[in-house]
């Protein structure tokens, strides 16, 4: 860690936040004496998905105000990398520092006209790496766990193996930025002409196809290795185009379409897709046993970019490797804000320091319900208010009769997947639901969709692990898949989230009563947002997506909203009036 340090003690306010302050994925998480209370993405507030090139002042902001105290209030800020150590490895000058690297300027993080013109905390950078090692292992619950962080690049690294104890996190290996994995997915993606951020798209098209390709991607006894020519430039950043130029060439020329770009015809690119799934997974398990053989950790966790891909993560447990693996889910670079808060309130408090395990992801904001209302009559919508028992038995039943529901309820989830707090809804008795859920959002028809289901139920529908962040795939069961054919992949493979009521009890509820209508403790969830934009956040932003889609219904806080008002009266409402309790309004 590199920074100005304040003296460690019992009289420190314990107060300390974490900033992803990179050039996407912006975000902050704000800890007390080193449980996390509050994280927020910056693309949730500035509806600008990745929020690329923007700093996560927004987000600050909204923890802070959360929390009720002042920027003036932190013992520290942690950053989530270390721009200095990356300047070094990019060979950048002091001037061209200031060009290429903006992102840890106190100016551009702390604007005074949003935080004013009061004291500032000592600012203290992390290593990337160690960022998103300590984001995995302190929330795990882990005594000890083996610990393993691969995504593009941090600083000078693009895959770490380290281990984790009561005493810190210890680096044990690392991997350099040309024979990165996030940037060998990445490339991939590009190649059949997805975008750079679109690697769930890519691992979705994988299970369209056949691994019969040779990608290049190896691992051995010398490590990872791209076996293809490149010749080092002065930048480091030239080094990686390079690098990458000579995958999409060596794509181009080895397998099938021989065409980049071709999106107009994406399932050409499924047997290659299908070949880069493969030799990613190979490489992850050859990096686990390494970490077991090792460490002899009985545990592991995951964190980076690769460690939102679901089905290397369902790889992992099945291997057996480890008896349980961990991934949180901000495994991508929002989720260095977490990591380096941790690390920073570990070195400040001292004993002080307690993180807490991390069982659910609703660590966001939310609203209250007389804002909820007024948003609703600003726009004119007609509504009814009910109770959250209510609102879930009243969703369940427009669920079993083929309505999709817009579902915001409590604080909002973190993570780029929906988990019960920012959703859309749909049941996943008929495939048509998977249709209808993916024209109204504007997604692609191929892309599967996932569900959500009880947790004591898991074992009865899954083979796999039960996980509560929808994060590591596992496969729907042969007698099962007639049942909920929405959330099959063609694969026979889904990424369920595993729901406990104890950790969200209104979910939990809606599950349990769609079990009692419908007879599956399931429901498809996919994130509630249009093609191309964040999840939704405020009550605003939630009625601005449901006005704009073909969604049916809305339940946001105690209030129920209909589009077919008049079907909903004549099968619903005059049944059910005196456990609504009311008429819309």
């Amino acid at each position: 860690m590199t920074g100005r340090y304040r003296p460690t003690g019992n009289h420190m306010s314990g107060w300390v936040a974490g900033l992803n302050h990179g050039a996407h994925d912006a975000a902050a998480a704000l800890l007390h004496d080193g449980a996390l209370v509050v994280a927020v993405e910056q693309e949730r507030l500035s509806r600008r998905k990745w929020a690329t090139d923007e700093a996560p002042v927004d987000a600050l902001k909204r923890c802070l105000d959360f929390a009720g105290i002042q920027l003036s209030d932190l013992d520290a800020v942690a950053l989530g990398s270390d721009h200095d150590a990356l300047a070094r490895w990019l060979g950048l000058s002091a001037a061209e520092r200031s060009v290429v690297l903006p992102f840890d300027d106190p100016d551009r993080l702390f604007p005074s006209g949003v935080f004013g013109h009061g004291p500032r905390p000592p600012v203290i950078a992390v290593r990337h790496h160690r960022a998103h090692a300590a984001s995995a292992f302190w929330p795990s619950g882990f005594d000890a766990a083996a610990i393993l962080v691969a995504d593009a690049m941090g600083e000078d690294s693009a895959t770490t193996l380290a281990f984790g104890d009561g005493a810190g996190i210890v680096d044990l290996q690392s991997y350099p930025v040309d024979t990165s994995l996030g940037f060998f997915y990445e490339s991939a993606t590009q190649y059949t002409g997805l975008g750079r951020n679109d690697a769930g798209k890519f691992m979705g098209l994988a299970a369209y196809g056949k691994a019969t390709h040779e990608t290049v991607l190896t691992h051995g006894p010398d490590g990872i290795g791209w076996p293809i020519p490149a010749t080092k430039a002065r930048y480091g950043s030239r080094l990686i185009e390079e690098r990458k130029g000579c995958l999409l060439e060596h794509f181009e020329r080895r397998c099938f379409p021989h065409l980049r770009g071709l999106r107009d015809e994406i399932m050409a690119y499924a047997d290659f897709a299908a070949s880069v799934q493969r030799d990613l997974g190979q490489v992850i398990i050859g990096l686990a046993a390494e970490l077991r053989r090792i460490t002899g950790a009985p545990n592991l966790v995951l964190a980076g970019g690769v460690g939102l891909n679901c089905t290397v993560n369902g790889l992992l447990v099945a291997s057996g490797i480890f008896g349980q693996v961990f991934v949180q889910p901000m495994a991508h670079d929002a989720g260095v804000a977490l990591g380096a808060a941790l690390e920073v309130s570990r070195a400040l408090l001292g004993e002080r320091f307690q993180p807490r395990e991390m069982p659910h992801a609703q660590w966001g904001t939310e609203a209250r319900d007389e804002q909820v209302e007024a948003e609703l009559r600003t726009r004119g919508l007609e509504f009814v208010k009910l109770g959250q028992v209510d609102v879930a038995c009243e969703v369940a039943r427009l669920l079993a009769s083929g309505c999709l529901v817009a579902w915001h309820q409590g604080r909002a989830e973190v993570g780029p997947r929906a988990l019960g707090s920012r959703s859309l809804l749909g049941d996943p008795r008929s495939r048509s639901i998977l249709v209808r859920m993916n024209r109204a959002k504007g997604r692609e028809m191929w892309r599967p969709l996932a569900p959500s289901v009880l947790w004591d139920r898991f074992d009865d529908y899954f083979v796999g692990t039960p996980n509560p962040f929808m994060i590591m795939a596992a496969e729907v069961r042969a007698e099962a898949r007639s049942q909920i054919p929405a959330v099959v992949h063609v694969d026979g493979s889904t990424r369920p989230q595993a729901v406990n009521p104890a950790h969200n009890p209104l979910f939990g509820r809606l599950l349990e009563e769609f079990d009692a209508l419908a007879g599956v403790p399931i429901v498809v969830n996919t994130s509630l947002n249009l093609a191309g934009e964040p999840i939704v956040n405020s009550p605003h932003d939630t009625i601005e997506c449901f006005l704009r889609s073909d969604i049916d219904s809305l339940a946001i806080g105690s209030y129920l909203v209909v589009k077919e008002r008049d079907w909903y009266r004549q099968h619903r409402l005059g049944e059910t009036a005196s456990i609504l309790g009311g008429t819309f309004g």
